[in-house]
C-alpha cells in the first residue's frame, strides 16, 4: 500500500528507526553498518542515512530516494547502498521493507566462494542465494543483486559475497525475521560444514588509554609485557589514543597461526586494513617482542594473545575489535572449509583510502 500523506510517511520514517534499534539490540546491526528502507510507492523509498549511528536517528534524518534515477529529497546523504534497495524494489513489486545488515555468521558464510548456501532453520531446509562479489555502493553491486533476486523470485534472504546481507518482506516483520532466520541458518552452516562454531564478540584483555601524554591500563595488574607492546603501539601510531586488547576465541586461534590475514570482507579492508601480519618465531623472533605495527593497520596481533585493537576514540578501536573477530571467524571458517574468496589487494586498498578519506571528512564535520 502507497504512502500518501505527511503523517504516514512519518510514520514510516518512525518504523525504520524502530526497527534498525530492534536490529541492533538483536546484534545484527552495529554501528553505521547495513541500511533499513521502505517503500513509499512505485516511484520511491525512505531510507537511512550514511554514517549516522542507529541510535542517534531521528525522523527527519530519513531520505526519501527515487527508484529510478536514485536522486534523494533534503540535505541528508542517503546510504551508499541506495542503489541495490532500488534494484530489489523494481524486481520484486510485492517487497515494502527491505533489511541490508553485516550480520556476522551469513557475512561469514558468503566468503567461502559458494553460490548458494544450503542449510535449515528449525529443521526447515533452506537455500540462501549468494550475490557475486562487486565493491560496495557500485553499480555492479545493484545489478549483482539484481540478478540473484530475479533468480530466486520466491526467496527473501540473500547474501551479497564477503559483504553482508539483503532481507526481503512486505512489511518490517517478515524482513527481520528473515535476517533472524539466516543468521541462525548461516551458523548452523558453519558450524556443520566448516566445523566453526565460535561465538561472536570482543572479550576483553588489558586496554589503555591516553590521558594527558601518559598511558592509562584499565588493570593496574598489566604485564609488563603487555605494557611493552601499548608502549610502542602509542609511539609508532601517534594517532591512536585508545587500545582495546580482544582475546575472544576466533582472535586467539588466528593469533596462533604465524602467517598474516588477507581480508575476506568488506568492512575488515575498510576499517581495519588491506594486509594484517601475525607474529611468528620464524628467524629467530620470539613472538613476544616483535609486532607489526603499521600507519594505516589498525589491529596488532600478539602470538597467541589476540589482537590490540587501535582507534582515535574507544568507540573507534572497539568497532575495530568488533570488526577484527567476525573477520577472523571468516579466516577460520575458509581455512576449515578448504577454499574461499579472498578480496583482492587492489579492492581492499581502495576500500581503506575511500573510508579513511571519508572518515576524515565526517570527523572535520562533526569536530565544526
Amino acid at each position: 500500500m502507497a504512502i500518501t500523506t505527511i503523517e504516514e510517511l512519518r510514520e514510516a520514517c518512525e518504523r525504520i528507526i524502530a526497527v534498525s534499534r530492534e536490529l541492533h539490540e538483536a546484534g545484527l546491526l552495529v554501528r553505521t553498518w547495513g541500511n533499513i528502507s521502505q517503500r513509499v510507492d512505485d516511484k520511491s523509498f525512505l531510507i537511512t542515512p550514511s554514517g549516522i549511528k542507529y541510535e542517534d536517528l531521528t525522523p527527519d534524518m530519513i531520505v526519501k530516494v527515487n527508484i529510478n534515477d536514485l536522486s534523494y529529497e533534503g540535505d541528508v546523504l542517503p546510504s551508499s547502498e541506495k542503489a541495490v534497495h532500488a534494484a530489489c524494489y523494481k524486481e520484486r513489486p510485492d517487497v515494502g521493507f527491505i533489511v541490508h545488515t553485516h550480520q556476522v555468521y551469513a557475512s561469514c558464510a558468503g566468503t567461502l566462494g559458494i553460490k548458494k548456501i544450503l542449510s535449515y532453520f528449525d529443521d526447515t531446509d533452506m537455500v540462501i542465494p549468494v550475490a557475486p562479489y562487486a565493491l560496495p555502493g557500485t553499480d555492479k553491486l545493484a545489478q549483482n543483486v539484481a540478478m540473484a533476486v530475479r533468480k530466486f523470485p520466491d526467496v527473501n534472504g540473500f547474501i551479497m559475497a564477503n559483504h553482508g546481507t539483503v532481507c526481503l518482506g512486505e512489511n518490517s516483520e517478515e524482513a527481520v525475521f528473515e535476517a533472524k532466520r539466516m543468521e541462525v541458518a548461516c551458523h548452523n552452516f558453519l558450524s556443520d560444514v566448516c566445523k566453526t562454531d565460535m561465538k561472536h564478540g570482543v572479550e576483553e584483555g588489558y586496554n589503555s588509554h591516553l590521558e594527558n601524554g601518559e598511558i592509562v591500563y584499565d588493570k593496574p595488574d598489566t604485564p609488563i609485557r603487555v605494557r611493552h607492546i601499548h608502549e610502542k603501539i602509542y609511539k609508532k601510531r601517534p594517532d591512536v589514543k585508545y587500545i582495546v586488547h580482544n582475546k575472544s576465541e576466533a582472535v586467539v586461534t588466528v593469533s596462533r597461526r604465524a602467517s598474516h590475514m588477507r581480508p575476506l570482507l568488506d568492512d575488515f579492508a575498510q576499517l581495519i586494513g588491506y594486509s594484517v601480519k601475525v607474529p611468528s618465531n620464524e628467524h629467530g623472533r620470539d613472538g613476544q617482542s616483535y609486532h607489526n605495527i603499521k600507519k594505516n593497520v589498525n589491529a596488532v596481533f600478539a602470538l597467541n594473545d589476540g589482537a590490540y585493537c587501535v582507534g582515535s576514540t574507544l568507540d573507534d578501536a572497539m568497532a575495530v575489535a568488533i570488526v577484527l573477530d567476525k573477520g577472523c571467524i571468516a579466516y577460520i571458517s575458509v581455512m576449515r572449509n578448504g577454499e574461499g574468496h579472498y578480496l583482492s589487494f587492489w579492492e581492499s586498498y581502495k576500500m581503506n583510502r575511500h573510508y579513511r578519506k571519508s572518515y576524515s571528512k565526517l570527523a572535520d564535520i562533526k569536530g565544526n
